[in-house]
């Protein structure tokens, strides 16, 4: 397996729980259902086998902080972690993974990659973007419908298989797929 650790970013609060841009760590909580999570200055974290599972504590324009402490904590490369986020340049219910590539604007990646000096991590980018949506500020903070959540959850299910999958298809480069196809 390629990571070690996977952090799901988001916001912290109970207001945006549920919204688009907590889309990172709502797959956390996917992963880690019914596990109990420690709490750390800025991150929490939990163990899934030999998988690290962390949020940050902070909000989505300081993930990077977090990214640092929990590699720090847990003496790790970037190489050997995963930022989960949502990305309004991909369509809802698709997936990408990539490795060393910029934060095509978002501030979550931003952060990361300004916080620790390189790109050289994994991210799943988690598509959240409609047709009817133009800018990323229209949707990022709104509450997930219950129709985009089963998509979401396809996707989570896909990631989750990349993840543990032992054959490898997680360490490819870059990856698309369409949760709509399962």
């Amino acid at each position: 397996m390629a990571f070690k650790l996977i952090i799901g970013l988001g916001n912290p609060g109970t207001e945006y729980e549920n919204t688009y841009h907590n889309i990172g760590g709502r797959f956390i909580d996917y992963l880690g259902s019914g596990i109990l999570f420690k709490r750390q200055k800025s991150f929490q974290f939990s163990r899934k086998g030999d998988l690290i599972l962390a949020k940050p504590l902070i909000f989505m324009n300081e993930s990077g902080e977090a990214a640092r402490d929990a590699l720090r904590r847990f003496k790790l490369r970037p190489s050997q972690m995963l930022i989960v986020h949502d990305d309004n340049d991909i369509p809802l219910g698709e997936l990408r993974l990539a490795f060393g590539r910029g934060s095509a604007g978002h501030k979550g990646a931003e952060s990361v990659i300004k916080e620790l000096g390189n790109k050289e991590f994994w991210r799943a980018r988690i598509g959240i973007k409609k047709n009817a949506i133009k800018k990323a500020g229209d949707i990022v903070l709104k509450k997930i419908t219950k129709s985009d959540w089963e998509k979401l959850i396809r996707v989570f299910r896909s990631l989750e298989i990349q993840i543990f999958n032992e054959e490898g298809d997680a360490e490819r480069n870059s990856v698309r797929q369409s949760a709509d196809a399962r």
